[in-house]
């Protein structure tokens, strides 16, 4: 919120600056006029404060840049739609229990762990998957799986389709491998 304050006032002040020199280049505005100001502002003694709050802005706002680059994981609420009945949204809490419970439901995911990213187009989500691997299966198969299961869960629960997935596999684990029962 202060940055965003802050960048409102950067960019009122340099657009008053910039709307200046077209005034004076066009000729709106006489030369002289802009100079005598020019000469009034420079022998005040704020302009020195003034020019160095000016520069910690444009540090601040130029660190941000590099910040925000990053995908951050959501937060709050994934509005889906709004019609005649009124908006829909979905927390994203429950949207990460519906498509972990989904990839528990594949044979060979110990355990899922699921995070949502905010993306802009047409799907409004993007998901990262983590799953423990059981020992004996395998990953590009599973994880096929994985992506299927989810996508299906999605279109039913939320009714959207073609949401990107990626899912990684962070651990192998050595317990036992749940196999079918012999009929004796």
């Amino acid at each position: 919120m202060i940055r965003r304050l802050i960048l409102l006032v950067y960019v009122v002040t340099v657009l008053a600056v910039l709307i200046i020199c077209a005034g004076v280049c066009v000729g709106l505005m006489p030369y002289e006029v802009v100079e005598n100001e020019m000469r009034y502002a420079i022998g005040r003694d704020e302009t020195l404060p003034v020019i160095g709050c000016m520069t910690l802005a444009s540090l601040i706002l130029l660190t941000q840049v590099k910040k925000t680059t990053g995908i951050t994981a959501a937060k709050g609420d994934v509005h889906l739609e709004a019609g005649k009945p009124g908006e829909v949204k979905v927390t994203i809490r429950a949207i990460v229990s519906v498509i972990e419970r989904a990839a528990l439901t594949i044979s060979g995911v110990r355990e899922a762990k699921a995070t949502v990213y905010r993306q802009s187009g047409e799907v409004p989500i993007r998901i990262a998957m983590t799953i423990t691997l059981s020992q004996g299966y395998s990953a590009p198969q599973v994880s096929e799986e994985v992506v299927r299961s989810v996508d299906d869960a999605l279109k039913v629960a939320l009714e959207l389709s073609n949401v990107p997935v990626e899912v990684r596999v962070e651990e192998i684990t050595h317990a036992i491998i749940e196999r079918e029962k012999r009929v004796v």
